[in-house]
């Protein structure tokens, strides 16, 4: 019987994927995305600063878009009639990340979409999945 060998499918990043290992990270937020009042998105864009320096990482269809940012997070409310938001989550402070050294960060391509796997060096794992256009968290 032939076997027809697969390669893996090469994950599509847009900018530049930054040197995390062994950084230590200062915040961690997810900027949620709601639509009528039910959450659609839990990270529609993710802010990590280390270093002193911020990144924002966000998904589109499957490509993993990385960018160095001067500015930090801030959460600007709708307006009374809106059906969205956009609030902040401190993952930071949820999920004791303050002071943890990243072991590892790495993409990779995964049926619908694409994600991205934090390591820390006290074993613990944050995994930020974009399936169909729409970002979860994973621990």
């Amino acid at each position: 019987m032939f076997l027809e060998k697969m390669e893996a499918e090469e994950l599509s990043v847009n900018g530049e994927w930054p040197d995390l290992k062994t950084k230590v990270v200062e915040k961690l937020i997810a900027q949620e995305y709601w639509y009528k009042g039910e959450l659609v998105e839990a990270a529609n864009v993710l802010w990590l600063k280390v270093s002193g320096k911020w990144h924002r990482l966000y998904f589109d269809y499957g490509i993993v878009f990385w960018r160095e940012s001067n500015e930090e997070p801030h959460y600007v409310k709708p307006d009374a009639n809106e059906d969205y938001d956009y609030p902040l989550n401190d993952l930071t402070e949820k999920y004791n990340l303050y002071g943890k050294t990243i072991e590892s960060c790495e993409g990779a391509v995964i049926a619908g979409g694409s994600q991205v796997v934090f390591k820390f060096v006290n074993s613990k794992t944050i995994i930020f999945k974009s399936i169909n256009d729409s970002t979860s968290i994973e621990t």
